[in-house]
């Protein structure tokens, strides 16, 4: 929960800096003789105003729940170490640890930053699965990338590739 609540402020932030650069943006863009601080009023003297301010804050307290998932495939980390390896490192990830059962990625560089630091993907064994378990854009796109690969890998063993 309180994982949750840190996730729900991180992107309330994050969404209050886009409004106000957004706000900036539009004031220094335009030759409007409306200010800056008249901007702010209107924003908070209207009922339009106010429901953004809503909807903001609902948006940012329901993404966490929205903005992370878990995939399954089948597969074993041991065995196809190389192939996570590989799809992790054309999502732009690198290991950071790992063991038999478990590994965990992490977003290079900048991307560390835009992902508000939200971008630790954890992959464990579970039975005959690999589940991939994270921000929802990244550990889709690891799961797609290493279950494409796992396969291509057992076609070509098996001699059909």
């Amino acid at each position: 929960m309180k994982k949750y609540i840190i996730r729900s402020a991180k992107y309330l932030v994050a969404l209050c800096v886009l409004y106000v650069a957004m706000m900036a943006l539009m004031h220094y863009s335009e030759h409007s003789v409306v200010t800056f601080g008249q901007r702010w009023e209107l924003l908070f003297s209207t009922w339009r105003g106010w429901s953004m301010v809503v909807v903001t804050i609902l948006l940012a307290a329901t993404y966490p729940i929205f903005g992370f998932a878990k995939r399954s495939f089948e597969g074993s980390i041991v065995a196809d170490r190389e192939e996570l390896n590989m799809a992790a490192e054309v999502a732009g990830m690198e290991l950071v640890a790992g063991s038999d059962t478990e590994l965990h990625y992490r977003a290079k560089g900048v991307r560390r930053l835009i992902r508000l630091f939200e971008d630790e993907v954890v992959v464990r064994q579970n039975g005959t699965q690999i589940e991939v378990q994270g921000l929802r854009s990244l550990s889709v796109r690891l799961a797609f990338d290493a279950e494409r690969y796992i396969k291509n890998k057992h076609r070509r063993e098996a001699g059909e590739i």
